[in-house]
């Protein structure tokens, strides 16, 4: 029950993911009180998203942890395109990038890693609170606030906030709540991802930190991460899921590409659907959108997770004058802005990145390999194809949508 006369918690997020927690340091720095709850007993330790693009570590830094987060991750100054079993590669120089960013490289790092950093500086704070193991129950959104009922093994609980940020995924249950469609489509394709230790480095001269590569049917990628590689595939059309991820076929697959004396040391088999969604409007009344729980897109290219990051941002530089009186109607710059990068530049360079991947007609690979050796070997070309890869191009759009 509502206590008589309670105020309003100012700002209530939802999902303390690597989008919640930033928009959540965000607020604090600016000195707003912050609540944050989420449904895990503790912050997730998965290897869903592991790139950092340039953009996205710029925000990190503003709260003074892209350092920290640089020293727990490998960084990737160049990547490519690679055709298996070959000496054709297509390599991409982020130095280019120097005079755009501070941050001329990618960083593969588990996005767990950055959920610790900041949730070890937001608990340094008198502003922010956090409630694991607590699940959000419904949502009653009013004129000037918002009422929630919150669930957890020990107690349930009614809080009233001024704003409700639903940063808590793709299968968001205030988006459920609120019974909003999110409209979209689903890949044909399902993406498998394991986690190896294994020194391919040793072995493969030509490898760098983040490649992409053809084989003769398929494609895969492969992946840095300190002393463990990630990689990811699509499993045969044979296979279903449960089959696909059996550790006799993961250890298959791994032979097959790269043929060893001994089994693989598999540390983590997981696997993940392909979604292009995204709300009508990251903005309804009161409760604020961002992340996956906004706009799903394709891993292809690693701008999922960076994206939610970049809305977490918008949102903020966007609520923290209305926190302060502006009209609330300022927020609909918020929803413009991210929501027309979410549809027009992370949905059609992600969607661009798995068909290019997945293509396997000779003819378009042969048309797609020269178009990347070119741009490659262009520096002018470079810069421009690396502005959107490293989504600098996209922050930079944002800024110029009224």
């Amino acid at each position: 029950m509502l206590g008589p006369g309670a105020r309003p918690i100012p700002v209530l997020v939802v999902g303390a993911g690597p989008v919640g927690l930033t928009a959540a340091a965000l607020l604090v720095q600016a000195g707003v009180p912050v609540r944050v709850v989420e449904r895990e007993r503790d912050l997730p330790e998965d290897m869903r998203a592991s790139t950092f693009h340039p953009a996205t570590l710029e925000i990190i830094d503003r709260l003074g942890l892209a350092r920290p987060l640089l020293e727990e991750g490998t960084v990737v100054s160049r990547w490519q395109y690679l055709v298996h079993g070959s000496q054709q590669r297509a390599v991409f120089d982020m130095g280019v990038l120097a005079e755009c960013t501070g941050f001329p490289f990618r960083l593969q790092c588990e996005q767990f890693r950055l959920t610790r950093l900041l949730l070890a500086r937001l608990q340094s704070s008198p502003l922010f609170t956090i409630q694991f193991g607590c699940e959000l129950v419904g949502v009653q959104p009013g004129e000037a606030d918002v009422e929630v009922a919150l669930g957890s093994d020990r107690e349930s609980e009614r809080v009233r906030c001024r704003w409700l940020l639903a940063c808590d995924g793709g299968r968001s249950t205030v988006r459920k709540q609120l019974g909003l469609a999110f409209e979209g489509m689903q890949f044909p394709k399902t993406s498998i991802t394991l986690v190896v230790r294994h020194p391919f480095q040793d072995q493969w001269p030509d490898l760098l930190g983040v490649n992409y590569v053809w084989t003769d049917s398929a494609h895969y990628s492969l992946m840095q991460l300190r002393d463990l590689w990630r990689l990811s595939y699509s499993p045969r059309p044979d296979q279903s899921i449960a089959e696909a991820l059996a550790p006799e076929a993961a250890q298959a697959q791994l032979q097959a590409l790269f043929p060893a004396a001994r089994p693989y040391e598999l540390l983590q088999r997981n696997y993940y659907t392909l979604q292009q969604r995204c709300l009508d409007s990251f903005v309804v009344g009161r409760v604020l959108f961002a992340g996956d729980a906004a706009h799903l897109n394709s891993p292809a290219g690693g701008m999922g997770m960076n994206s939610g990051i970049h809305d977490a941002q918008c949102l903020v530089e966007h609520l923290l004058p209305v926190l302060a009186g502006k009209d609330p109607a300022h927020l609909q710059r918020y929803d413009r802005r991210r929501r027309t990068i979410a549809l027009e530049e992370v949905q059609r360079l992600s969607a661009r990145n798995y068909a290019r991947h997945r293509e396997t007609d000779p003819a378009r690979r042969a048309e797609i390999w020269r178009e990347l050796q070119a741009t490659a070997d262009n520096p002018g070309r470079q810069l421009d194809y690396l502005m959107d890869s490293s989504m600098l191009r996209s922050l930079e759009r944002e800024r110029s949508i009224d």
